[in-house]
Parts: C-alpha cells; structure tokens; sequence
C-alpha cells in the first residue's frame, strides 16, 4: 500500500460512525406540519411552507420554499386543489421526483379521508369551487387521525427502521383526538346557527353538530354585493343566527358589517395556530371549540 493510499484510509477509520439521516418531511400548511410531526417524533424533522394566518389558497411561491422541497423525502399536502395555484411550480422548480404527485414520497390527505362538498357540475359562474369535494378536512379531528395513519403508513416505508415508533404515535394520536371529541360534542349539542365568511368549516361543523345556514361569499372567492348581504341579513334574523366565524385573513370590513348590523357575536376562527405536534394541532382545536361556545 502506498503512503497516499494508507493516510487515506487511516482518515476514514477516524471518522465517527454517522447513522442515517432522518426523514425530512415538509408539509405546505401548519396544521398538516403538526400533524406530521405527531407521528415522526424524534424521528424526522418537519419543515412547514405556509405561515400561521396565512390564506391556505395563497401563498407566495418563493424559491427559497422550492430548496425546501429540493431535499423533502416526504411532502404532505391537504389536497382537492386547495394548493394548486401555488404548490406545483414550486414542486417543479425542487426537481424533486420523490415528492411528485403519484410518487412514494407525496401524501394529499384528502386522498385518505371521507370526502365531504363533492359537486357533479361546475363551471367559472360558481366563484373559486373545488369540484373534487372541500379540502379544509384538517378542521376535523377524526379526520386528522384518519390522515395520521396515512402518514405513518408513508414514514414506514421510507424510515422501516423506525415503522413501529410511527404506527404508535399515530395510533396515540388518534386515541388522544378520539378521547377529547367525546367530551367535546355533547357541550355543542344543540348549538344554534351560524353563518361563515367562506366555506372553510364544514368538517368541523359536521363532527360537532353545529348548522351553517350561510356564507359572506356569495361564491367562493367572490365579494358580496349588497344585494346578498341584505338576504343574508334575513337569514340570520329568521334563523335565529348567534354567531359568524370568520378567518383571521378575512377578517375585515365586510364581515364587522354584517355582525354590526344583525347583533350577531363575531367570533375569529384559526384554521392554523402556533404550536409542535400534536398539543399545537390540539390548540388549533380547543380555539375553534372555545370560538363556538365551548367553556363558556
């Protein structure tokens, strides 16, 4: 052996033993990200592209997101079309072929999930729709729970040296989501009706009891005119409406109007808070619980 070829290997001897990496699962709103997180553990590390109070539609498609995507082995989205104005450019721009849609290392978790607001027909005159059913599923915790063990499934495949500690967490995590539904429902119970800005809790609403009888949108994504806000005015009068939720990014002259006007309560509803893993999820939850009357 020459001297060259000996230092050489006396260099690798001395160097420590690295294990392998941890899986890096990026997921696009903060919700999803905590509920990775729920399930990885010590065992990946979570990057979230939205930020908390951030419109979940839209978000800027900067490249410094797509570097993050460049070097994800798992990429978690919600799915229905919700990120499609600004996630497939950036999924474009990684050169990422793990994290395609199709592909092992991407999860839409509505794929996963009991699709609720499916529609047969659609066409521009219907505003801002998704056709393919809502995608604001993350409000409900039992579905959260559904998409926990999807990705779990996922980690395990990617990760198989850490498969069981995944399918535990996930499996603690749904008992835990489970546990507090059934002490959270009966408090609803014979919740009276509200009226939203968007159709963004239909999930929550359904798991929990509570009526929507309409929206501030006459069409998705498309402003009032004063011709509906005066028929919407007749409805929360007529149906006895006491609340109008409302997202922190919409909150702004047109919902203050309204609850001004009908003596309705308007209640701020966080479809993402500040948190890690499943106890910032679970803050998520208590808020929009606490919002609608819980603790009361």
């Amino acid at each position: 052996m020459n001297k060259f070829k000996y230092i050489m290997l006396t260099m690798l001897l001395l160097l420590p033993v690295v294990a392998d990496a941890e899986p890096y699962i990026v997921a696009t709103l903060p919700a999803l990200g905590q509920i990775a997180a729920a399930v990885a553990g010590e065992d990946g590390k979570v990057k979230v592209l939205a930020r908390v109070g951030q419109d979940p539609h839209f978000v800027l498609p900067k490249p410094t997101l797509a570097r993050h995507l460049a070097k994800a082995d798992l990429l978690v989205t919600a799915g229905l079309a919700l990120e499609g104005g600004w996630l497939p450019p950036l999924i474009a721009l990684s050169r990422n072929n793990r994290i395609r849609p199709g592909q092992a290392g991407y999860v839409a978790g509505a794929d996963a999930i009991e699709v609720l607001g499916m529609m047969d027909k659609v066409d521009r005159s219907m505003g801002d729709v998704h056709p393919e059913g809502n995608p604001h599923w993350w409000l409900d915790p039992l579905r959260a729970a559904v998409v926990a063990s999807a990705i779990a499934e996922r980690l395990a495949k990617i990760d198989p040296d850490h498969a069981a500690a995944y399918h535990q967490r996930a499996t603690a995590f749904g008992k835990r989501l489970q546990a507090l539904v059934n002490i959270w429902k009966p408090r609803l119970a014979g919740a009276t009706s509200v009226v939203s800005y968007h159709d963004s809790y239909l999930y929550f609403s359904q798991r929990f009891g509570i009526p929507v009888v309409g929206f501030i949108e006459p069409k998705p994504g498309v402003e009032a005119s004063t011709r509906h806000l005066d028929t919407l005015l007749t409805v929360i009068a007529r149906e006895h409406v006491g609340q109008i939720w409302v997202e922190p990014y919409h909150m702004g002259r047109i919902v203050k109007r309204v609850a001004s006007l009908s003596g309705a309560e308007l209640v701020n509803m966080p479809d993402a808070v500040d948190g890690e893993g499943a106890d910032g999820y679970l803050a998520m939850i208590e808020s929009l619980l606490k919002g609608a009357g819980v603790g009361r």
